[in-house]
């Protein structure tokens, strides 16, 4: 650890303000104890009074009644009756909570926040920004700062933590947690940038539930506790000081600082000079970070929210490289890995967080959309096991399941959707569970067990899971043949305005009046359609495979191998098998026995009861056509049982290969339609 005492720019009368502002302090904590004293001797001689008859008691500012209101005020607010309290609120006595207003004001604040009045909450937490004492005043810094993000509006909401961050280490904030959500709103403020995420969709696998991770204001009070403990002096309070402290051998880094009021440019020269660094900066640079800030009190922060906590506000961005700081014009962009390290130094720096469980499913589906998925499983499966009830766990149970689905892992992902359905009946969350169900069971090449799911998820009243599943069923339709049945649904259904739900339902319409009458202008149509709609990918594997045989519908054989060679590099399961045979027998017809031998050796190694048996067969055949008798009949001999493959074509290619071998007599068994034994 390095320290750096710095003497210059008004150290020692920012140390004089800082000690007056403890003595002060220490009077009126002095004078407010003589105030309970002489308020506990007036009850007492009040009582006395009432017990011989002689007199009442006269309810003053701290008096019964007022500590009751406040009593009924936090209680009303913590079990989130905002109305009821804000009516207390309004009628209550301006010193209700203490010897000034602001206490006051920042209650009737978390009212306006948690009714969804976010300018009215704002301008209430400005008038308890009046609170002489710093937590108080941080407090209500990041109130506005929730407000801010509420509406949309990040660059104040950063702008509003940074003020606090940059003085969470003052005595009046220690123990209140202002630190720790400080660094919270940071870090939400970032996941927003990143893109947190689309409305979730049934027609976009890749939509996952972000939670809210915004402290609610009923779980305020107790987080950040209004309880703020008395100021104690500070070592060396008449002088600036800055501490440099390495945490570790990665170069992590953290600064207690105790700076006066100065221009930023100023704060970073001795944070830089704290840590060893020379500073480097253009003019221009200089000129925007001329502005003063402060004063810093940060009590071992990580150096580089201290340094954004500077910078951010004067539109410049900073760098260390080597042994130099820089610093230049412009904004840092939000960046996944450091989003994602940030939760997780906040998870350990505050567990306990009331938003825990919803910053500990964000971390996961960042560790998701970055591809560490086995991360993200074991932050998923961390909420579950918490065995909570709030609806962040249903968010891990839904984002779980759409991963195991994905992986192809189809019946562990039915399990987890029915855990949603079971955590939140009757929501949209359990509509769109429904949905999903459908697709493990369209992915697995069940459609009739599909089609059953989806209409339990159509009697729902969620909008575009009603939509989806309706799209969904008529795919079964087109799968199974039943083009009738999927005509009618597609006149009788209102499907709702997304672009991917209109794009899907006109390339069903389209594809039904093709089938009706196959003229070249609805063959253009429809190929238009089809495109229109991601050649129905939005329906996972199963769509793909209905595109594609559109294309090959309408001798469209090149497209279609295409497509399935694209979908099956990340679909899994039997739908996948079927396009990779489609391929390989297209192959095989071209006389490609390279590309179509490797696709049925897969099929083959993958699905050996199934599916694999006809690529066995396919093999055989192949062989036979290059003269490879022995090879012929092998493959033939181990399907010969299958009752997935036809017995006639089983003979005739086994018999071929007893032929190339000049084994006559056993290839005319085979040709007879008898199994021959050697």
């Amino acid at each position: 650890m390095g320290l750096f005492l710095l003497c210059a720019g008004g150290g020692a009368g920012a140390g004089i303000a800082y000690t007056n502002k403890i003595k002060h302090a220490e009077a009126a904590a002095a004078a407010a104890e003589a105030e309970e004293h002489a308020d506990d001797a007036h009850a007492k001689d009040a009582h006395a009074k009432d017990a011989h008859g002689k007199g009442a008691h006269t309810k003053g500012a701290h008096g019964p009644a007022e500590v009751s209101l406040s009593t009924r005020i936090d209680t009303l607010i913590r079990s989130g009756a905002y109305s009821e309290a804000l009516g207390l609120v309004r009628t209550a006595p301006p010193k209700t909570f203490g010897p000034d207003a602001a206490p006051l004001a920042y209650r009737e604040a978390l009212c306006l926040e948690g009714l969804g009045k976010w300018k009215d909450a704002d301008a209430a937490f400005k008038k308890a920004e009046a609170d002489t004492n710093v937590g108080a005043w941080a407090r209500a810094l990041l109130g506005r700062a929730r407000c801010a993000v509420a509406t949309d509006e990040p660059q104040a909401a950063r702008a509003l933590a940074d003020r606090v961050l940059i003085r969470s280490g003052h005595p009046e904030c220690r123990g209140t947690k202002v630190y720790e959500e400080g660094l919270h709103l940071r870090a939400q403020l970032a996941v927003r940038e990143l893109g947190g995420g689309r409305d979730v969709d049934p027609l976009d696998a890749d939509a996952l539930a972000w939670p809210v991770m915004l402290l609610s204001p009923d779980k305020s009070l107790d987080w950040l506790a209004t309880d703020t403990p008395p100021v104690s002096p500070i070592p060396d309070a008449g002088r600036d000081l800055v501490e440099f402290h390495r945490t570790d051998s990665h170069g992590n880094a953290e600064i207690t600082a105790r700076l006066s009021v100065r221009p930023a440019i100023q704060v970073l020269r001795a944070i830089a000079k704290a840590a060893g660094l020379a500073v480097r900066a253009e003019n221009d640079v200089i000129a925007a970070l001329a502005a003063p800030i402060g004063p810093i009190e940060v009590e071992r922060l990580p150096l580089g929210e201290v340094l954004s906590a500077v910078t951010d506000r004067a539109g410049v961005v900073w760098d260390i490289r080597g042994e130099t700081l820089i610093l230049t014009r412009g904004s840092r962009p939000s960046e996944a890995g450091a989003t994602a390290e940030a939760i997780r130094r906040l998870l350990v720096l505050a567990p306990e967080h009331p938003m825990g469980e919803a910053t500990r499913v964000t971390l996961a589906n960042i560790d998701l959309r970055a591809g560490r998925f086995r991360a993200a499983t074991a932050g998923y499966k961390q909420v579950l096991e918490s065995a909570g009830t709030s609806q962040d766990v249903t968010h891990a149970a839904f984002n779980l399941g759409l991963l195991e689905l994905k992986d192809g892992v189809r019946n562990a992902a039915r399990a987890r959707f029915l855990e949603v359905i079971d955590r939140a009946p009757g929501t949209r969350w359990a509509d769109t569970a429904w949905y999903w169900i459908g697709r493990t069971y369209l992915d697995g090449d069940a459609p009739e067990l599909a089609r059953r799911a989806y209409m339990t998820a159509l009697e729902g009243k969620t909008p575009e899971v009603t939509s989806g599943a309706a799209l969904a069923v008529i795919a079964c339709d087109l799968l199974t043949g039943d083009t009738e049945t999927a005509t009618d649904r597609i006149r009788d259904t209102r499907f709702i305005n997304r672009e991917a739900h209109a794009n899907l339902a006109a390339f069903f319409e389209r594809l039904t009046q093709y089938r009706v009458a196959p003229t070249e202008s609805r063959r253009e149509l429809l190929l238009a359609a089809l495109k229109g709609a991601n050649e129905v990918r939005g329906l996972g594997p199963a769509g793909a495979y209905l595109a594609g045989r559109v294309y090959l519908e309408l001798g469209m054989a090149q497209q279609m191998s295409d497509l399935y060679d694209a979908a099956v590099e990340t679909a899994r399961g039997p739908i996948a098998l079927r396009m990779l045979f489609d391929t390989a027998e297209r192959f095989d017809r071209l006389g490609a026995h390279k590309p179509a031998r490797s696709r049925y050796l897969a099929i083959a190694a993958a699905d050996p009861e199934g599916l694999g048996a006809l690529a066995e067969l396919r093999l055989a055949a192949m062989a036979a056509r290059e003269g490879q008798g022995v090879e012929a009949v092998r493959r033939c001999r181990t399907i010969v049982d299958r009752s997935t493959v036809s017995r006639a074509e089983l003979l005739t290619v086994m018999g071929r290969g007893y032929e190339l071998q000049k084994k006559h007599g056993l290839a005319a068994e085979c040709f007879a339609g008898r199994v021959p034994a050697e």
